[in-house]
């Protein structure tokens, strides 16, 4: 006799979730205190859209007590994947890891939307992976900008009657442009500035949409680590880091993806290997994840890479000693700073980003209120999650709103990745605040005299 349909999904689900190593998900004792850092528990008030309830419904298909249904799949797929569970969990419970597990399992047996799917082939496998295609994408999105529509459709009485999503995804747009910024730099050896004796060497990881857009952050960058002493070079074959594809289930594109980063940045024999995105730094941190079945002379390599790969803003905060022998711009200036949640809850980093902008001269960091809290970008998640995403990121604003009525002399938003920038700079100029989003790199690249 045939086995059902359901019952032979369930089955097979139940053996890939037992051989993937979800023992971790035991640790988790129900108690509850990542509750209120949840920001889709937060605002949905639903215990299945919070951290233990998402565990519990993982649990339930390692167990094999659950059929894989959309009362599962749905709170599974609104979870930010923000991580600030971690920072409060007791027990050290490695959500994001078993969530990121948890997708790519379920990937292989969900339906997925017509939506989805477009989504995966055009931006996961086709645009993301292609320095081609995304520098093609980057002139074309650059001469949509300079025809003047997004202007014209966010600062006119059209942005009040076409639909908000629509107005949005144009203060969404980033600033393309047009060039990959590896190719520009693509292996030459760029020597520590003012005459300094080389500290050593370090890789600058330029990434997929960085490497063709808001091209100041990458150039701000390389002038931090140059004036810290380093010499750097930009590794031309480098790719995307594959968080993308790991958020989304698609952990067979993010193992192509983390080889060719290895095969990219190891040979070259490097220090350290940079990061000045958020995102981009987690996954790099975490790449072993991606290969549990390797024996651990490999898992060893990819952790002795990860344990290389350190933020821009870590590396800078801990040469504080060389900057402060740069010349300064030393006029007064207040600025606020926003936590990139992959940079404080996934990489732990978040005293030396405060104190790197605060100890520098002339400059008064204002304390931001929930400045932890997700801003709703979270990889592409603004674009599958508009309406979630929307009541996230409107949180903030008013945050920012409100502390700003306090400290009407703060001028600068700065935060480390950049689709937090991109999404708060779009919920700041949709509500007509007063402050520029910058990259904290390009802030202090801008104050550093040269």
């Amino acid at each position: 006799m045939e086995t059902p349909a359901t019952e032979r999904v369930t089955s097979e689900l139940t053996e890939q979730f037992r051989g993937a190593k979800f023992d971790n998900i035991l640790k988790c004792v129900h108690c509850g205190l990542c509750l209120d850092n949840c920001p889709t528990y937060r605002e949905l008030g639903d215990e299945k859209d919070s951290p233990r309830g998402r565990l519990y419904l993982m649990r339930g298909l390692w167990e094999g007590e659950l059929e894989l249904n959309q009362d599962v799949i749905a709170p599974l797929d609104r979870c930010l994947d923000c991580r600030a569970c971690e920072s409060v969990c007791p027990s050290g419970v490695p959500y994001g890891e078993l969530l990121e597990k948890t997708r790519g399992i379920l990937l292989e047996h969900r339906k997925q939307s017509v939506k989805e799917k477009l989504a995966r082939a055009l931006l996961l496998k086709g645009l993301f992976r292609s320095t081609a295609a995304l520098a093609t994408a980057s002139q074309l999105l650059r001469i949509y900008r300079w025809t003047g529509i997004p202007k014209l459709i966010t600062q006119s009485f059209l942005g009040r009657i076409l639909p908000k999503k629509f107005v949005f995804s144009q203060h969404l747009l980033p600033n393309f442009s047009g060039k990959s910024f590896k190719k520009k730099y693509a292996d030459q050896l760029l020597e520590p500035t003012g005459g300094q004796t080389p500290k050593g060497r370090v890789g600058l990881f330029s990434g997929c949409i960085l490497d063709v857009s808001e091209a100041e952050i990458h150039e701000a960058s390389l002038k931090l680590l140059r004036a810290s002493g380093y010499e750097v070079v930009v590794p031309g074959d480098q790719g995307c880091c594959g968080a993308l594809h790991v958020h989304s289930g698609d952990r067979k594109t993010a193992r192509t993806l983390a080889e060719k980063h290895r095969n990219s940045f190891e040979p070259r024999k490097l220090d350290r290997v940079i990061t000045n995105a958020a995102g981009c730094g987690a996954q790099l941190k975490e790449l072993h994840h991606l290969f549990p079945e390797a024996p651990e002379t490999e898992i060893d390599k990819w952790k002795e890479l990860e344990n290389r790969t350190i933020d821009l803003l870590e590396l800078v905060a801990s040469e504080s000693e060389s900057l402060n022998q740069q010349n300064w711009n030393t006029n007064e200036v207040s600025v606020f700073y926003d936590a990139p949640c992959h940079l404080m809850h996934a990489q732990g980093v978040d005293v030396n980003p405060r104190k790197l902008i605060g100890s520098r001269p002339g400059v008064k960091l204002v304390p931001l209120p929930e400045s932890n809290w997700c801003c709703g970008s979270a990889g592409i998640y603004n674009l599958v999650q508009p309406e979630l995403a929307g009541s996230v990121l409107q949180r903030k604003i008013d945050s920012i709103r409100d502390t700003l009525k306090k400290h009407p002399e703060t001028k600068i938003l700065l935060t480390a990745n950049p689709g937090c920038l991109y999404q708060i700079r779009a919920g700041i100029n949709q509500a007509g605040i007063p402050l520029e989003v910058m990259h904290p790199a390009v802030f202090l690249a801008g104050r550093l005299q040269s």
